[in-house]
């Protein structure tokens, strides 16, 4: 796969190259990490040359698929099969006619977002699929440096918007078919008719500090200073709290800022993760994901009852609330095997548990260093 560094380059000087790689093949596919410039410089590309353009919506590292107009014209004339609809009509079984054009759209979707089956999966089926037209897709992946990478993504949201607003008028102005519906940050309004763009919701989760009710540095902090301040802030706002550690040959390193939640719908994990870390869809028995750090990955949140009892009572499985709800949620667990990473969670009174019994023993050694009087949180 050819490997394009978008930070060693002008925005103009990489459209001008891909420009040149779409005229050439009729399917070009972006891939890469959050923030490497797939969606900004898709969108920049999109012109009269281009029919369709596609992007898995799954929450990491999404694919862009762009599809010359002559090629979209092409597939959607090519019968790709008769698909059997689970209905019955009059006559017996009712079938529908699937373009190859319907099954790239299909695939997009499916392998990416429902199945989350990864890159690969995803350009070795689209090959199978035009390798009977005598079409190679072409893929290019687009990196960054890491600092680069995360300037990109904590400044992804300002931008939203206008990106947004422009990949619509492009739609309508050159015929091209989409299938986003939103970027981190911005969504479009009405996704039938392919107009408005608005913010997302406060109750909806943006993956962008927009998330977030403030950020501080952890430049100069340890780990118990970290912690310390994370449990502050249980006592004195109820709010959620969390970082990132990395742990290594090299010693454990904090690799985020502390960041405080905005509300019940934080997400804090998930968008730290997004943000500082980045990941890829990479499917094995239980992890779908996985980062491009050397070691492993820790995300150490706080835990506010609120938060806790809602994510409890939502699961229609658990029983009713009569007992004290884990500190560990069951969301913390999927988590630390879905991103491969461990979790670990502290109360505002300083108990602890992790997805690690080792890493449990650690922080509670840690926490013990500064005990304070239950009734006086504010004496940390």
């Amino acid at each position: 796969m050819y490997i394009l560094d978008t930070s060693s380059h002008t925005k103009e000087e990489l459209v001008r190259f891909l420009s040149k790689e779409l005229d050439k093949n009729p399917i070009l596919m972006l891939t890469g990490p959050q923030g490497g410039g797939k969606t900004t410089l898709a969108i920049k590309l999109l012109s009269e040359n281009v029919g369709a353009y596609f992007e898995g919506r799954g929450r990491a590292a999404q694919p862009v698929v762009l599809i010359r107009k002559d090629l979209v014209e092409k597939m959607k004339g090519e019968l790709y099969e008769k698909r059997r609809l689970p209905i019955d009509g009059d006559d017996g079984p009712v079938y529908v006619d699937v373009s190859v054009f319907d099954q790239i759209r299909l695939l997009v979707e499916n392998i990416f977002d429902v199945m989350e089956l990864g890159e690969p999966e995803l350009i070795k089926q689209i090959s199978l699929l035009t390798k009977k037209m005598d079409v190679v897709p072409k893929a290019i992946e687009l990196v960054a440096s890491d600092e680069e990478l995360v300037k990109r993504r904590l400044a992804r949201h300002l931008d939203a918007k206008e990106r947004l607003s422009t990949l619509i008028e492009k739609e309508k102005q050159y015929g091209i078919e989409s299938n986003l519906w939103g970027i981190q940050g911005a969504k479009i309004t009405d996704i039938i008719n392919r107009e408005g763009v608005t913010d997302y919701d406060e109750d909806q989760i943006s993956r962008t500090i927009k998330d977030f009710d403030r950020i501080i540095p952890t430049k100069d902090m340890t780990l118990a200073d970290c912690i310390k301040k994370m449990i502050e802030i249980s006592n004195n706002e109820n709010n959620e709290s969390g970082f990132l550690v990395e742990h290594s040959d090299d010693g454990d390193k904090i690799i985020s800022d502390l960041v405080v939640g905005k509300g019940a719908n934080s997400l804090i994990g998930v968008t730290l993760l997004e943000i500082y870390v980045g990941f890829r869809q990479n499917r094995s028995l239980y992890r779908a994901y996985k980062h491009a750090k050397e070691g492993k990955l820790e995300v150490i949140h706080s835990y506010t009852p609120q938060l806790q009892e809602l994510e409890y009572n939502a699961n229609p499985w658990n029983p009713p609330l009569t007992i004290e709800i884990p500190i560990l949620s069951t969301a913390d667990i999927a988590a630390s095997e879905r991103f491969d990473i461990m979790v670990s969670v502290i109360k505002p009174d300083g108990s602890v548990e992790s997805s690690s019994k080792k890493r449990t023993e650690e922080l509670e050694e840690i926490i013990e260093g500064f005990v304070w009087d239950e009734d006086s949180p504010e004496d940390i």
